[in-house]
């Protein structure tokens, strides 16, 4: 492990941090837009479903490529290789055109893949004496991110019509506005120390474990899949949901956002968390039921729609601060730890991936989103019992 001094170690974490910001919402904040989207180049809900599906499957396809990339040279310049990614993605889907909009959304989840996989393994190997905390603070900043994303995508949609129409599509504006996001980590990577190259996961060196073959490795993939496939429907579909149950559209961009705030509260209330829920089953089990609450909620009150993306986003959130520590804590090697993650990443995206066309197929099919959401209260069930057993004795 190298040898940073405090300066150099706070500089680590402001990049880790800031790119986390970027993680989530160049995802999620398209999804306030989808409907000016439909209109703009006629696509059905199954067509905008893709929207979303295929940085999901960007994401599974791209994480064995994350893990040797940290190989081939650093994590460090990894990571910048995938922000550098996202801001191409991000470019061509501003540019208001359905194909270039499409492979922007798979070179976005191309660039965020490199950082599901790697920070986690970044901060494994710099700060292993504080991983549930910090593992709390990243996915904290990523859901700020996400709750900036969406919470301001339709607002600058409506100044771009009524002032910058001459600029293009409203949504399109909207969506290169998030750019701006990203610039922070790539500039701040030039001022990194750079370790030595023997600093970077020695995959060559660990101890070999199929975890293709652990059941205990199998239990966190698919409990962190089953949080990825549950999140990542709601997150495309919920705006649209809220419109169709007669909410304004600008409320419920702002509802939206919500879940990423709610997504905040355990990174702020982990330490409380801890202390009465006195093992991470106990907190699996908490974050299970939460969510269901409020995927209940947003099927049968509307009326509460606010404090149901608050509950959706606290447990889901919760659930995936979890399913990523667990990676570390349960592993015995950055080796183990990168392995574990980029299975974990491969699974539960390639899963999460068929979740909104399968939602947008099935709305379009049945007309109305309750069936497609008792589906996703179902598979709550299924996830509570996964992270009975993935946190025992972690």
């Amino acid at each position: 492990m190298p040898t940073y001094i405090r300066r150099d170690s706070l500089l680590l974490l402001a990049f880790i941090m800031l790119l986390a910001l970027c993680l989530r919402g160049p995802v999620v904040g398209i999804a306030p837009l989808i409907e000016r989207i439909e209109h703009d180049l006629s696509l059905s809900s199954s067509a905008s479903g893709l929207l979303t599906t295929l940085p999901l499957l960007s994401f599974a396809f791209f994480a064995p490529v994350a893990t040797w990339l940290a190989r081939r040279w650093q994590i460090e310049t990894a990571l910048l290789i995938g922000a550098v990614c996202i801001l191409i993605g991000m470019t061509l889907r501003s540019l208001g055109i359905l194909p270039s909009l499409y492979l922007g959304v798979f070179l976005i989840g191309a660039g965020i893949a490199v950082g599901n996989v790697l920070l986690p393994i970044l901060l494994k190997r710099d700060f292993a004496q504080h991983i549930i905390q910090l593992t709390a603070l990243y996915v904290l900043m990523m859901n700020v991110g996400g709750a900036l994303m969406t919470g301001t995508a339709m607002p600058i949609a409506l100044f771009s019509e009524q002032h910058l129409s001459a600029l293009g599509q409203s949504w399109s504006l909207s969506l290169a506005s998030q750019m701006l996001l990203v610039l922070v980590p790539v500039v701040l990577w030039f001022w990194l120390p750079k370790p030595e190259s023997s600093s970077s996961p020695a995959p060559a060196t660990a101890p070999h474990i199929n975890l293709w073959r652990s059941p205990l490795a199998w239990l966190i993939t698919l409990f962190i899949a089953l949080d990825s496939v549950i999140n990542y429907i709601v997150n495309a579909w919920l705006p649209t949901i809220y419109i169709d149950q007669g909410i304004a559209p600008v409320t419920a961009g702002i509802y939206h956002s919500y879940v990423q705030v709610g997504g905040a509260l355990p990174g702020l209330l982990l330490p409380f968390l801890q202390r009465v829920l006195k093992s991470n089953r106990q907190l699996s089990v908490a974050a299970c039921a939460c969510t269901l609450a409020g995927l209940f909620g947003i099927a049968e009150f509307s009326a509460w729609a606010a404090y149901w993306s608050l509950l959706f986003g606290f447990g889901i959130t919760l659930g995936f601060v979890i399913g990523i520590a667990l990676i570390s804590l349960r592993t015995d090697s950055i080796k183990q730890a990168a392995a574990l993650s980029g299975m974990a990443q491969l699974v539960g995206y390639t899963l999460a991936a068929m979740g909104p066309v399968a939602m947008g197929a099935l709305h379009d099919w049945l007309g109305q989103w309750q069936t497609g959401l008792y589906a996703l209260i179902a598979l709550c069930v299924i996830w509570s019992v996964l992270g009975w057993y993935a946190s025992k004795e972690a």
